[in-house]
């Protein structure tokens, strides 16, 4: 695991709170979630394929949206990214934290 500022660190756990309690559970079933000192979480896909979400999980998918790398709706990009730069989650909604999730486990949105 990288080392992060505790900034940061605050960004990616507001976000992962976003995902896991609002922004993926059209597509997917969360079967193991624990928000502590390790934020982790596992979920299913409704193929059943099982996915595991940590704050890796996070980064990944919102350096993949900030640097390009996944294709989603400018609009979207540039709002994760304003938020990226700011540290301010509070801009970060249900549907931004389900693309940064999805940027991450599929390299683009596959759902929604």
């Amino acid at each position: 695991m990288a080392t992060r500022t505790t900034v940061r660190t605050e960004f990616l756990c507001d976000v992962y709170t976003c995902a896991l309690e609002g922004g993926i559970g059209y597509w997917s079933t969360c079967t193991d979630y624990r928000w502590s000192s390790d934020p982790r979480a596992t979920v299913e896909e409704s193929s059943g394929d099982p996915h595991v979400i940590t704050l890796d999980t996070i980064a990944r998918g919102v350096n993949s949206i900030v640097n390009g790398a996944a294709m989603i709706p400018d609009v979207q990009r540039r709002r994760i990214a304003a938020a990226v730069r700011t540290h301010d989650a509070e801009t970060i909604d249900a549907t931004d934290a389900d693309a940064i999730v999805q940027a991450a486990l599929f390299g683009s949105l596959v759902y929604g």
